[in-house]
Protein backbone atom coordinates (compact mmCIF):
# COMPACT_ATOMS: atom_id res chain seq x y z
CA UNK A 1 0.00 0.00 0.00
CA UNK A 2 3.28 2.35 0.79
CA UNK A 3 4.25 1.63 -2.70
CA UNK A 4 1.00 2.71 -4.40
CA UNK A 5 0.84 5.94 -2.24
CA UNK A 6 4.22 6.73 -3.17
CA UNK A 7 4.26 6.45 -6.90
CA UNK A 8 0.80 7.93 -6.95
CA UNK A 9 2.52 11.28 -4.87
CA UNK A 10 5.05 10.90 -7.29
CA UNK A 11 2.78 10.92 -10.61
CA UNK A 12 0.48 14.07 -9.23
CA UNK A 13 3.85 15.81 -8.83
CA UNK A 14 4.53 15.64 -11.60
CA UNK A 15 1.62 15.99 -13.63
CA UNK A 16 1.70 18.67 -11.40
CA UNK A 17 4.99 20.22 -13.02
CA UNK A 18 3.64 19.50 -16.61
CA UNK A 19 0.98 21.89 -16.01
CA UNK A 20 3.39 24.92 -15.71
CA UNK A 21 5.59 23.58 -18.99
CA UNK A 22 7.16 20.52 -20.38
CA UNK A 23 9.12 17.93 -18.80
CA UNK A 24 12.45 16.51 -20.61
CA UNK A 25 10.43 15.14 -23.40
CA UNK A 26 7.24 14.72 -21.95
CA UNK A 27 4.72 18.01 -23.32
CA UNK A 28 3.26 20.36 -21.21
CA UNK A 29 0.88 22.48 -20.56
CA UNK A 30 0.42 26.80 -20.14
CA UNK A 31 4.09 28.01 -19.25
CA UNK A 32 4.27 30.07 -16.28
CA UNK A 33 6.35 33.10 -15.38
CA UNK A 34 6.67 36.70 -15.62
CA UNK A 35 5.98 37.74 -18.81
CA UNK A 36 8.21 39.77 -20.40
CA UNK A 37 7.99 43.12 -23.08
CA UNK A 38 5.78 42.61 -25.78
CA UNK A 39 9.05 44.16 -28.37
CA UNK A 40 12.12 42.99 -26.49
CA UNK A 41 15.09 42.74 -29.35
CA UNK A 42 17.93 42.69 -26.56
CA UNK A 43 18.13 38.33 -25.83
CA UNK A 44 21.55 38.88 -24.46
CA UNK A 45 20.00 38.00 -20.77
CA UNK A 46 19.35 34.70 -22.13
CA UNK A 47 22.86 33.72 -23.85
CA UNK A 48 23.76 30.98 -21.70
CA UNK A 49 20.51 29.23 -21.52
CA UNK A 50 20.76 26.05 -23.38
CA UNK A 51 16.89 25.19 -23.50
CA UNK A 52 13.62 27.16 -24.07
CA UNK A 53 10.17 26.04 -23.57
CA UNK A 54 7.50 26.88 -26.30
CA UNK A 55 4.41 26.79 -26.03
CA UNK A 56 1.72 26.93 -28.72
CA UNK A 57 -2.30 26.28 -29.30
CA UNK A 58 -3.07 29.57 -27.37
CA UNK A 59 -6.94 28.35 -26.71
CA UNK A 60 -5.50 24.92 -25.16
CA UNK A 61 -1.71 25.49 -24.41
CA UNK A 62 0.68 22.80 -25.49
CA UNK A 63 4.39 23.71 -24.64
CA UNK A 64 8.05 21.64 -25.21
CA UNK A 65 11.47 22.28 -24.64
CA UNK A 66 13.35 23.27 -27.92
CA UNK A 67 16.69 24.94 -29.07
CA UNK A 68 16.95 28.70 -29.86
CA UNK A 69 19.69 31.07 -30.73
CA UNK A 70 19.50 35.22 -30.28
CA UNK A 71 20.74 36.89 -33.62
CA UNK A 72 21.17 40.77 -32.37
CA UNK A 73 17.02 41.56 -32.27
CA UNK A 74 15.89 38.26 -33.58
CA UNK A 75 15.34 35.32 -31.92
CA UNK A 76 14.85 32.08 -33.97
CA UNK A 77 13.66 28.47 -33.22
CA UNK A 78 14.21 25.41 -35.37
CA UNK A 79 12.49 22.08 -35.89
CA UNK A 80 14.49 19.11 -34.83
CA UNK A 81 17.99 18.70 -35.95
CA UNK A 82 19.59 15.51 -34.56
CA UNK A 83 16.31 13.33 -33.16
CA UNK A 84 12.70 12.62 -33.40
CA UNK A 85 10.49 12.68 -37.18
CA UNK A 86 12.50 13.79 -40.44
CA UNK A 87 9.59 15.74 -41.32
CA UNK A 88 8.54 18.57 -39.66
CA UNK A 89 4.79 18.07 -40.35
CA UNK A 90 5.12 15.02 -37.75
CA UNK A 91 5.72 17.39 -34.86
CA UNK A 92 2.81 18.11 -33.07
CA UNK A 93 4.17 21.72 -32.35
CA UNK A 94 4.71 22.73 -35.87
CA UNK A 95 1.20 21.44 -36.78
CA UNK A 96 -0.27 23.89 -34.16
CA UNK A 97 2.02 26.67 -35.24
CA UNK A 98 0.70 26.42 -38.79
CA UNK A 99 -2.73 26.73 -37.81
CA UNK A 100 -2.24 29.18 -34.97
CA UNK A 101 1.36 31.48 -35.33
CA UNK A 102 0.48 32.93 -31.81
CA UNK A 103 3.36 31.20 -29.46
CA UNK A 104 4.80 32.02 -26.13
CA UNK A 105 8.84 31.33 -25.28
CA UNK A 106 10.07 30.75 -21.86
CA UNK A 107 13.85 31.96 -21.36
CA UNK A 108 15.30 32.27 -17.91
CA UNK A 109 12.33 32.18 -16.44
CA UNK A 110 10.03 35.26 -18.18
CA UNK A 111 7.99 34.58 -20.92
CA UNK A 112 7.71 36.34 -23.85
CA UNK A 113 4.39 36.37 -26.63
CA UNK A 114 5.00 35.90 -30.30
CA UNK A 115 4.27 34.85 -33.65
CA UNK A 116 6.20 32.48 -35.33
CA UNK A 117 7.27 33.16 -39.01
CA UNK A 118 8.81 30.71 -40.66
CA UNK A 119 11.86 31.36 -42.30
CA UNK A 120 12.24 29.79 -45.97
CA UNK A 121 15.99 29.53 -47.18
CA UNK A 122 17.91 32.95 -48.21
CA UNK A 123 20.61 33.83 -46.14
CA UNK A 124 18.28 34.86 -43.29
CA UNK A 125 18.01 30.49 -42.98
CA UNK A 126 21.52 30.16 -43.72
CA UNK A 127 22.71 32.71 -40.22
CA UNK A 128 20.25 31.12 -38.29
CA UNK A 129 21.40 27.51 -39.24
CA UNK A 130 24.75 28.24 -38.49
CA UNK A 131 24.21 30.06 -35.16
CA UNK A 132 22.34 26.86 -33.92
CA UNK A 133 24.63 24.66 -35.29
CA UNK A 134 27.40 26.47 -33.59
CA UNK A 135 25.39 27.14 -30.27
CA UNK A 136 24.88 23.48 -30.17
CA UNK A 137 28.09 22.06 -31.42
CA UNK A 138 26.93 20.48 -34.78
CA UNK A 139 29.32 19.66 -37.67
CA UNK A 140 27.31 20.88 -40.41
CA UNK A 141 29.20 18.27 -42.21
CA UNK A 142 27.58 15.61 -40.50
CA UNK A 143 24.14 16.85 -41.14
CA UNK A 144 21.62 14.00 -42.40
CA UNK A 145 20.38 14.73 -46.02
CA UNK A 146 16.88 13.19 -45.41
CA UNK A 147 16.39 15.37 -42.13
CA UNK A 148 14.35 18.57 -42.89
CA UNK A 149 15.11 21.81 -40.73
CA UNK A 150 12.46 24.73 -40.66
CA UNK A 151 13.17 27.50 -38.96
CA UNK A 152 10.89 30.00 -37.44
CA UNK A 153 12.00 33.54 -36.59
CA UNK A 154 9.75 34.37 -33.21
CA UNK A 155 8.43 38.18 -34.18
CA UNK A 156 6.66 40.51 -32.21
CA UNK A 157 2.74 40.01 -32.04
Amino acid sequence: MMRYRTRAALLAALLALAACGPLGPIPGGRLSGEVGPANNSDWSFASDVETAQLETRPDDPHSVNTWFVALGPQLYVPTSMILGPKDPHERGWVVNVQADPRVRIRLDGRVFERRAVRVEGGQEYDRARSALESKYELDPAERDAERQVWIYRLDSR
